[in-house]
C-alpha cells in the first residue's frame, strides 16, 4: 500500500501554529515561526537539496545557508498568512502595475468562466481571497493530503466562494471541471509543477527547456474559456499583496492553433523568472526541479 501523501512536518504542527497565534503577541509570535522555521529547515535535508538544485539553477550558485534558512522561513510566513484566515484576518491586495493589469481585472470584473493560473510562489493560495472580492466562486485544483490543516481553513474563512477539486480523485476531475466552467464558475490550477497536469509541454525556463503542465490550456481549447496568469508575491510594509499579473489569453475557434498560440503565451508567462532573480526566496520548490528535455 502506498504512503498517502502528506504535507512535511508534524500532524499537529498546523494546530500549534493556531494556536500560538491566538495566544501569543504579535512580535513573538513571528520570533517563534522563524525559529520554528530555522528548525524545521534542519530536519529537512530532501527539501534543502532540491532547494540548492533551485538556486545553482537561477543563478549559477547554491544558496549560502543564510539564504537557505530564509527560503525556509518566508515559506512559513505565508503558511501563517494562510493560517490567519481562521481568525479574520483577510488581507488587501493590490496591482503592482494598474496599467499592465487593466485585462486581468476587466476580466474579473465580468461574468463568465476563467481559467486563473499560478504558480507555488508567495502568497499563491490567497489568490483566492482575492479573487472572491470580484464575486467569482473559484474551484481551487489542490492535491488533497493528509495533513491539510491551511486548505481546510482556506476554504472555510471563504465560504461558498471558494470549492476544491481534488487532483487525485482523477475520475471526477474532468467532471467537476466541466460542471464547474459550464456553470460560469472559475477554476484555479497551479501550472509550475509537471506532476500536476496529465497534459505537458517543454518551455525555456532557469536555462533550460523543461517540462511543464499545459492542461489549462487544453482547458481552454476544450471549453472556449480564457486563461489569466497572477502571481501575488511579498507582502508590503503595510500588509498589502501585491499582485502581478500576465497577458490574459482568450482561445481562438481552432483547437491547434489554440494549443499552438497557448504554447507562446506559457513562454511569455515563464518571464517571471525575472522575479525570482530579483528575490529567489519567492518561489517554494521544495521539490524537484522541472526535469529537462533529454
Amino acid at each position: 500500500m502506498s504512503t498517502p501523501a502528506r504535507n512535511p512536518g508534524p500532524s499537529w504542527g498546523y494546530a500549534f501554529l493556531q494556536g500560538a497565534m491566538r495566544v501569543l503577541p504579535e512580535r513573538l509570535f513571528r520570533l517563534a515561526l522563524r525559529a520554528g522555521a530555522v528548525v524545521g529547515w534542519t530536519l529537512m535535508p530532501t527539501a534543502r537539496a532540491h532547494t540548492r538544485a533551485y538556486w545553482r539553477a537561477l543563478l549559477g550558485r547554491p544558496p549560502s545557508w543564510r539564504e537557505e534558512a530564509a527560503h525556509f522561513a518566508d515559506f512559513a510566513e505565508c503558511l501563517a498568512g494562510k493560517l490567519a484566515l481562521a481568525h479574520g484576518r483577510k488581507p488587501a491586495f493590490h496591482f503592482h502595475d494598474p496599467a499592465q493589469s487593466a485585462d486581468f481585472r476587466e476580466l474579473c470584473e465580468a461574468p463568465g468562466a476563467v481559467l486563473f493560473g499560478s504558480f507555488h510562489l508567495g502568497e499563491a493560495d490567497l489568490m483566492g481571497a482575492m479573487l472572491s472580492d470580484f464575486g467569482r466562486t473559484i474551484h481551487m485544483v489542490r492535491l488533497r493530503v493528509e495533513n491539510s490543516r491551511d486548505t481546510e481553513t482556506l476554504g472555510r474563512a471563504l465560504g461558498d466562494s471558494l470549492r476544491f477539486i481534488w487532483i487525485n480523485q482523477s475520475e471526477d476531475m474532468l467532471f467537476a471541471l466541466k460542471n464547474a466552467l459550464q456553470a460560469g464558475h472559475s477554476v484555479a490550477l497551479h501550472c509550475d509543477r509537471e506532476q500536476f497536469g496529465s497534459r505537458r509541454e517543454a518551455f525555456v525556463f532557469l536555462g533550460e527547456r523543461r517540462w511543464f503542465p499545459f492542461t489549462i490550456y487544453h482547458l481552454s481549447a476544450l471549453f472556449g474559456v480564457p486563461v489569466a496568469f497572477a502571481f501575488a508575491i511579498r507582502r508590503d510594509a503595510h500588509g498589502s499583496i501585491p499582485v502581478v499579473t500576465a497577458p490574459v489569453f482568450h482561445p481562438l475557434s481552432d483547437r491547434r492553433e489554440t494549443l499552438r498560440a497557448g504554447a507562446t503565451h506559457f513562454q511569455e508567462v515563464l518571464q517571471v523568472e525575472s522575479l525570482l532573480r530579483e528575490d529567489p526566496t519567492l518561489w517554494f520548490n521544495f521539490s524537484p526541479l522541472n526535469t529537462p528535455v533529454s
